[in-house]
């Protein structure tokens, strides 16, 4: 009785570890492309139309010029472009490309103060010495401040592109 119980029991046993693949891999296979619909609906969801700036902010591209053309920087050296609100709101920074003037930026629409940082190197500070040696400014100095700049730049509530007009004078 015992041995007819075993002989049918590993005979079972035999028969359903050889159909049991089956049955295992039957659902990932049926849902399987609901899956990957899933992942690909979720991927387009997060991705959207593109990314949203944020609070009423626009995106504005520029050059900055120097005499009616670009203001190109040969080497190493700062490169800074800073728009300051004249409505005391925020403003914006970025860095400008040296070999061609351009920069990009994000800020809200409005009036702008223009302030440019351009040199040729980069200050140096001797600690040994207490000593500081500044770099060499490509621009006249009137245009490191917002309080002495007399550049203005008007940011429309599209963005687009601005032109920082700057004059060796």
């Amino acid at each position: 009785m015992i041995s007819l119980f075993l002989t049918t029991y590993f005979k079972g046993f035999q028969m359903f570890r050889m159909l049991s693949p089956c049955y295992v891999r039957r659902p990932f296979q049926m849902f399987l492309p609901f899956v990957v619909l899933a992942f690909g609906v979720s991927l387009l969801a997060t991705v959207g139309c593109g990314p949203k700036l944020p609070g009423g902010k626009v995106k504005i591209a520029g050059t900055v010029m120097l005499d009616g053309s670009p203001l190109v920087c040969e080497g190493p050296g700062e490169s800074f472009v800073n728009l300051s609100a004249e409505n005391g709101g925020k403003g914006g920074a970025a860095r400008f490309d040296r070999a061609t003037g351009t920069f990009e930026m994000v800020v809200e629409p409005g009036d702008y103060i223009a302030t440019v940082r351009a040199t040729d190197g980069f200050e140096v500070e001797d600690e040994k010495r207490g000593t500081v040696t500044p770099a060499k400014s490509l621009i006249p100095e009137k245009y490191n401040s917002p309080d002495n700049s007399d550049v203005k730049v008007t940011v429309s509530s599209s963005g687009g592109d601005v032109s920082i007009q700057l004059s060796s004078e």
